[in-house]
């Protein structure tokens, strides 16, 4: 793969940049798709018709599989359900499910689903439930999202590389919550952007499911989360961002970033 668009955010449509690149190439892919619940970014329809929807998932985690390794895997990070009524679904629909099955029938193994716990979560923006104190038609909204987690071929790696755990036992202590099947994390609230994706998330993803230099890609890119993850983590990264606006502020992002590495680094090798 080219080392031209290595460790870059391009402004492009996912699917059309994923065409780009060479098949059997990613390690892992990482990336929190929109959700088609209305949210209004400038480049993107956020509320398309449910069977144009899941189409479009299929369409994007196709290409995503043509580009993983044989060894390479997949985490997804969704709701467990979305209210799609509006948009000709039926009520609720376990968007979740929806994406495991479309998984399947593209081929991907499965390793797993991981309960996302959010440590301290922001209000809710709702003030009622349908029928206010009564039976009548009460209506549940469920925040909770999840992160789905497949595998091309298969999910042992076929060569062993730098991991992130070094045996001490707080590394054992987080490899143990990686495991559990339930990952903590707290929302991002500095500087909030619509395209918002916790830190956390895809931290935890990369140290559990890749080696040192491992190439990571973010089909969604938004503000840049996965690419400082993966700079904080010494992992190579691609990703696709659609809109200019987000791609401004994600290679804004990514920048300070790589300006304070770099400086850390330095600062190192001076006092060795």
């Amino acid at each position: 793969m080219g080392g031209e668009i290595i460790n870059k955010i391009i402004n492009q449509e996912c699917i059309e940049g994923l065409k780009q690149l060479e098949e059997n190439s990613v390690d892992l892919c990482v990336t929190s798709p929109p959700y088609n619940v209305g949210i209004e970014y400038d480049d993107w329809m956020d509320n398309m018709p449910v069977d144009e929807y899941l189409q479009f998932a299929k369409d994007w985690l196709t290409e995503v599989y043509r580009v993983l390794k044989p060894d390479g895997r997949i985490a997804v990070n969704i709701p467990y359900e979305v209210n799609m009524k509006k948009l000709g679904g039926h009520n609720r629909m376990l968007i979740q499910s929806e994406y495991h099955q479309i998984m399947k029938e593209i081929g991907y193994g499965f390793a797993g689903i991981v309960d996302l716990d959010e440590k301290a979560p922001q209000k809710v923006k709702f003030s009622a439930w349908g029928s206010w104190l009564s039976a009548s038609a009460p209506y549940m909204h469920n925040p909770k999202e999840c992160m789905l987690l497949g595998f091309k071929d298969q999910w042992k790696k076929l060569e062993k590389g730098e991991s992130w755990y070094d045996g001490s036992e707080e590394s054992k202590k987080e490899f143990m919550e990686y495991v559990s099947g339930m990952w903590g994390y707290f929302a991002e609230t500095r500087g909030m952007t619509d395209a918002n994706f916790s830190l956390d998330i895809p931290d935890k993803a990369i140290k559990f499911m890749t080696y040192k230099d491992d190439l990571v890609l973010d089909p969604f890119m938004g503000s840049g989360t996965t690419a400082v993850s993966c700079i904080n983590l010494d992992r190579r990264y691609i990703g696709f961002e659609i809109s200019e606006k987000y791609f401004d502020i994600a290679n804004k992002r990514v920048d300070k970033v790589w300006s304070k590495k770099l400086t850390t680094e330095k600062a190192g090798e001076f006092w060795k």
